[in-house]
C-alpha cells in the first residue's frame, strides 16, 4: 500500500486530507510542523510527501531541503494562492509538483497518481543511456560527462535523460513540462522553470566538458535539443 506523509499545520485540512486519502486506500502519516515532518519521514519512509510550505518550527523549504539530501521521494507542495515566488523556489529545490490552495480533492488525486506513475517509470527504467560524451544510470541516478561525475538535482537528471532519449529532435517546452514536470501548460511560471533548469544543466555540462560547446541548444519559440558529442567535438 502506498504511504503518503501529509505535512500541514492546519488541523482541519490535515484531517480532511487523511480521511480522503485513506478512503482511496492510501496509507497515511501526518505531521503538524517541520520538525515532526522530518522525524516522521525517517520513521515512516513514505512513498510520497504532501508538504505545506508555511509550517511552524521548520519551514516547508527546510523540510524539502532535508528530504532532498537523503532521498528522491516524490514531493508535492501545498501552496497558498499568489505565492509564485515560493512555488519557483520550491520547484528549484527539487519538488515534483505543486497544488494551490484551495484545491479540489480530485485534482489532488490526479496529481498524486501522475507523480507516482512518473516515479515508477524512472525507478523501473534500468537501461544505462550513454554516448561518447555522457553516461546516465537511471538505477543509481548518477550522471557523468567527459568521465566526470555531475552533481545534478533530481529534476536536472530527469530533464537530461528526457532530452538524451529524444536527441534526434527538438523537444518543445510544453512537452518537457508535461513529461518531466507533469505540469499543465500554465503561463510564464512553467516556461521560466524549464529555461532555468536548462541553463543550470548546460553550465554543468560545459564545465565538465571543459569548453563552451553547446551541448544543449535552444530552438527559438520551440524548445531544446541535446546535441551531445557532435557539438562538443566541433567546438573543442
Amino acid at each position: 500500500m502506498t504511504k503518503i506523509l501529509i505535512v500541514e499545520d492546519e488541523a482541519g485540512l490535515r484531517q480532511g486530507l487523511e480521511i480522503n486519502l485513506r478512503h482511496e486506500n492510501y496509507d497515511t502519516a501526518t505531521a503538524a510542523d517541520g520538525e515532526e515532518a522530518i522525524r516522521l519521514y525517517h520513521a515512516e519512509q513514505p512513498d510520497l510527501v504532501l508538504l505545506d510550505l508555511m509550517l511552524p518550527k521548520k519551514s516547508g523549504f527546510e523540510v524539502l531541503d532535508h528530504i532532498r539530501k537523503v532521498s528522491k521521494v516524490p514531493v508535492i507542495l501545498l501552496t497558498a494562492r499568489g505565492q509564485e515566488t515560493d512555488k519557483v523556489r520550491g520547484l528549484r529545490s527539487g519538488a515534483d509538483d505543486y497544488v494551490t490552495k484551495p484545491f479540489g480533492v480530485q485534482e489532488l488525486f490526479a496529481r498524486i497518481d501522475a507523480v507516482m506513475r512518473r516515479s515508477d517509470v524512472v525507478t523501473q527504467a534500468k537501461a544505462v543511456c550513454e554516448d561518447q560524451l555522457i553516461r546516465l544510470d537511471p538505477s543509481t541516478r548518477e550522471a557523468h560527462a567527459a568521465n566526470q561525475k555531475l552533481k545534478l538535482s533530481p529534476k536536472e537528471f530527469d530533464l537530461l535523460m528526457y532530452l538524451f532519449k529524444n536527441k534526434e529532435r527538438v523537444v518543445p517546452r510544453d512537452e518537457l513540462l508535461s513529461r518531466v514536470w507533469n505540469y499543465r501548460v500554465d503561463l510564464n511560471l512553467n516556461s521560466r522553470t524549464v529555461d532555468t533548469h536548462v541553463t543550470r544543466l548546460r553550465r554543468k555540462l560545459q564545465k565538465a566538458v571543459g569548453t563552451d560547446a553547446a551541448v544543449i541548444v535552444a530552438v527559438a519559440k520551440i524548445g531544446y535539443r541535446y546535441l551531445g558529442q557532435a557539438s562538443a567535438m566541433v567546438h573543442s
